[in-house]
C-alpha cells in the first residue's frame, strides 16, 4: 500500500485490504474511506472505497486498520515495503516511510550535501580571487557555507549516523507525512532532547526547527498588510504603526503591538531557483528543454514547442542562448482552508512553475513553488497588485541576473528567469490582468467593435458571423447583420494602443481611495467611453511583459462545466437551468429575428413554439 499508484505491488495491496474488509463486513455495509482525500471521514459503499484508494492512494498515516475491524491492542510489526532501500551509509532513510522515489542506492540528502561541499569550496576560491570586494560574497555567509556549517553540526557528541541538519530534516519530513500538529511536534522534540545524551543540539521547539531551515532559505517572510489593503508594511513603511493612506493601525491591539491584523506570507523565489543548480541531477533537468528535447513539427510535447516560448526566444536571443535560464509560469486561484465548514473564507496562493524541466516533471507537485500566500477572508480583487509587490521584486532581480553555482560545470554563472504566462480561471483574469471581464467589453477578443448588444435583462453577444472569412455563405442574408454598425471582425489593440489605454489608468492604486462614494462621470468620460482596462497591474513593471505573445492562459475546467450545464439545462428544459425562457423569446422579437421562435398570441395567453432542440418526454427519459 506504500508503492506507486497502479503498480502491481500497490494493486495487490488494495486487494488485500478489500479482502480484509470483506472478512469483517457484509457487502452492503458502508465503510469509512481511508483514501488520502477522505481520511476516514466519509462512509461510502465498498466498491466506491476501492475506487478511491486506487485513484487517490491510501492515507500514509493509516497503518493500523482500526476503523475496518483490526484490533487496536494487537501488536503490529510494520514490515518495510519492498520499495524501501536499506542504506548502509550514515544518512539512512530506514523506518520513516520513504519510498524508492525518495531513496535509491545513494541517499539524496547525502548526495546533496556532497554537491554543496564542492559548491562551497568553489565559492571560497572565487571569493579569494575577488579583487573588487563583492559585498554579496564577502560580508555574509552564502547558502552553501551555511548549509555545510549545519551539516557539520553534530546531533550529540559521538553521533556519526546523523548531523543536526539531517535529523531535523527527517523529523520535519515525518511531521508533514503523518500530519503531526505543531504542539505535538514540540512535545516530541522535548522528549527526544531529554532522552538524548547530554550536550545534544536538538532544537527545543517547532519554531526553532523552522529557524534552522529559514537560515538555509527554506522559510518565508511575514509581511504585515493594511486592513484596507492600502500598503505593505515593508521597505520605507516597515516601521510604521499606522497606514500612511487610511491611518488605520496595523495591529489588532494598538497598545500591545503584538498581533498584526493581516499578514502576507512571502516565500523568496531567488534562493529556491538557485538551488535547482546545486546538484548535478537537478541542473541537468533544468536544461532538458534544450539539450535533450526532441522537437516535433506536428506535436506539442513540451511548452518549448509552443509559439509563445519560441516567440520569446526570438525576441530575446541572449536569454535563449543559455539553456539554464528559466522560463516560469504564474498560477493562482482561491481556496477555502476550512473545507466545507466555512464557505465565506478564501485564501489565494500564488505558485511559480518552472517549465525548463521535462514534461513529466513540470506538473509534479514537488516542483510547484509557492511564492505568496495571500490572506483572506475575501478575494483580494483589484488589490491583488499590492500583494504581488514582493514577487515582482524577485522577478525583476531574476531578469537582471543573480550569481548562481552550477554543479555540472562547477562554476558560477548569471542565472536569469522570466515569466512567460499566467494560468487562472476566467474570473481571476480581471484580478490578474486588470482588464474588465463583464459588461459590454467582457470578451477579451473584442477590444474594438465588440459583439455585445443590450437586451431586456442582460447583455448578449450576437453576430459571430463577423469572424467568418469574407464571402462565406453564412455571411449572406444573415439575420444578425443589421445589429452592428460594422460587419468586420472585432479587432484587438496593438501594443501601442494597449499601452495608451493603460496610460489612462496608471494612477489607480489599490486599497481605500481618497475619494469616497460613487464617482460621477465627467463629460470627457462620456466622450472616451468606458475603460476596457480598469488598472495597470504590477506585472507591467517587468521589462519583457509587453512583448509576450500569450500573457494569460485560462483554465477551461469551469468554462466547460458552465457551458455543459447550460446546454443540458436548455435541451432537457430544466426549470431554473434552461436559457430558453420567456424573456429570451421576447428578446428575439425586440431584435426582429427568428420569427418562427417568437411568442405567438393565443387569446389572452401566449404560446412558446418548440425549437429544433426541444425533446419529448420519452426522449428525455431515454437520455437520463
Amino acid at each position: 500500500m506504500r508503492g506507486k499508484l497502479f503498480s502491481p505491488e500497490y494493486m495487490d495491496g488494495v486487494k488485500q485490504f478489500m479482502s480484509f474488509v470483506k472478512g469483517k463486513f457484509s457487502d452492503n455495509v458502508e465503510i469509512l474511506c481511508p483514501c488520502s482525500r477522505c481520511l476516514n471521514q466519509k462512509y461510502l459503499a465498498q466498491a466506491l472505497v476501492k475506487k478511491h484508494i486506487k485513484m487517490n492512494g491510501m492515507d500514509n498515516s493509516y497503518t493500523r486498520w482500526i476503523h475496518h475491524g483490526e484490533d487496536l491492542n494487537v501488536e503490529v510489526i510494520e514490515h518495510v515495503p519492498a520499495g524501501i532501500v536499506h542504506c548502509s551509509h550514515n544518512w539512512s532513510t530506514d523506518g520513516i516511510g520513504v519510498t524508492e522515489e525518495d531513496s535509491n542506492d545513494i541517499d539524496p540528502l547525502e548526495a546533496f550535501l556532497g554537491d554543496l561541499h564542492t559548491a562551497a569550496a568553489q565559492e571560497d576560491r572565487e571569493v579569494g580571487e575577488n579583487e573588487d570586494g563583492d559585498t554579496e560574497s564577502c560580508e555574509q555567509d552564502t547558502f552553501f557555507r551555511i548549509a555545510m556549517k549545519e551539516a557539520k553540526c553534530m546531533l550529540y557528541p559521538g553521533c556519526t549516523k546523523f548531523s543536526r541538519f539531517s535529523f531535523v530534516v527527517k523529523l520535519l519530513h515525518m511531521k508533514s507525512l503523518y500530519r503531526i500538529s505543531n504542539s505535538a511536534f514540540t512535545a516530541i522534540l522535548k522528549l527526544l532532547a531529554e532522552a538524548f545524551p547530554e550536550y545534544n543540539t536538538l532544537p527545543k521547539s517547532y519554531n526553532e526547527a523552522k529557524s534552522i531551515l529559514k537560515e538555509l532559505g527554506l522559510g518565508y517572510e511575514s509581511i504585515h498588510v493594511c486592513q484596507n489593503n492600502c500598503v505593505l508594511f515593508m521597505n520605507e513603511f516597515a516601521k510604521f504603526d499606522n497606514c500612511p493612506v487610511c491611518s488605520l493601525s496595523r495591529w489588532k491591539d494598538p497598545e500591545r503591538k503584538k498581533i498584526p491584523v493581516k499578514v502576507l506570507r512571502h516565500f523568496p523565489l531567488v534562493p529556491r531557483l538557485k538551488r535547482m543548480f546545486a546538484t548535478k541531477e537537478a541542473s541537468e533537468q533544468a536544461q532538458w528543454h534544450k539539450l535533450k528535447r526532441q522537437p516535433s513539427e506536428k506535436e506539442m510535447s513540451h511548452p518549448a514547442d509552443g509559439e509563445a516560448w519560441q516567440d520569446f526566444d526570438r525576441e530575446y536571443p541572449d536569454f535563449a542562448d543559455d539553456a539554464r535560464n528559466l522560463r516560469l509560469g504564474l498560477a493562482t486561484d482561491g481556496f477555502n482552508p476550512f473545507s466545507e465548514k466555512n464557505t465565506k473564507y478564501s485564501m489565494w496562493p500564488v505558485f511559480v512553475v518552472p517549465y525548463n524541466l521535462p514534461p513529466w516533471a513540470c506538473m509534479q507537485e514537488s516542483n510547484f513553488m509557492m511564492a505568496l500566500l495571500i490572506p483572506g477572508p475575501t478575494c483580494p480583487g483589484k488589490d491583488f497588485d499590492l500583494f504581488l509587490e514582493p514577487l515582482i521584486d524577485d522577478l525583476l532581480e531574476l531578469w537582471n541576473g543573480v550569481r548562481t553555482y552550477d554543479a555540472i560545470t562547477r562554476k558560477t554563472f548569471k542565472l536569469r528567469a522570466a515569466v512567460l504566462w499566467c494560468i487562472h480561471d476566467y474570473p481571476a483574469l480581471s484580478t490578474l490582468s486588470g482588464r474588465t471581464t463583464k459588461g459590454y467589453f467582457a470578451c477579451i477578443h473584442c477590444d474594438k467593435h465588440p459583439l455585445s448588444y443590450g437586451l431586456r435583462s442582460k447583455i448578449g453577444y450576437v453576430g459571430h458571423f463577423r469572424f467568418l472569412p469574407k464571402g462565406h455563405r453564412l455571411r449572406r442574408n444573415n439575420e444578425y447583420a443589421g445589429l452592428h454598425e460594422s460587419s468586420e471582425a472585432p479587432g484587438k489593440f496593438s501594443i501601442d494602443e494597449l499601452l495608451a489605454e493603460l496610460e489612462k489608468v496608471k494612477d489607480i492604486r489599490p486599497g481605500q481611495q481618497q475619494e469616497c462614494g460613487k464617482r460621477k462621470r465627467s463629460g470627457l468620460d462620456r466622450v472616451r467611453g468606458p475603460n476596457i482596462w480598469q488598472r495597470m497591474v504590477s506585472l507591467w513593471k517587468l521589462p519583457y511583459w509587453k512583448k509576450l505573445k500569450l500573457r494569460h492562459n485560462l483554465d477551461v475546467m469551469h468554462i466547460e462545466k458552465n457551458i455543459c450545464e447550460n446546454l443540458i439545462g436548455t435541451i432537457l428544459n430544466i426549470i431554473g437551468k434552461t436559457k430558453d425562457t420567456v424573456k429570451a423569446r421576447l428578446d428575439l422579437k425586440d431584435l426582429g429575428i427568428k420569427e418562427e421562435l417568437q411568442l405567438t398570441e393565443d387569446g389572452d395567453s401566449c404560446e412558446m413554439p418548440n425549437a429544433r432542440y426541444t425533446l419529448s418526454k420519452e426522449k428525455k427519459e431515454g437520455i437520463l
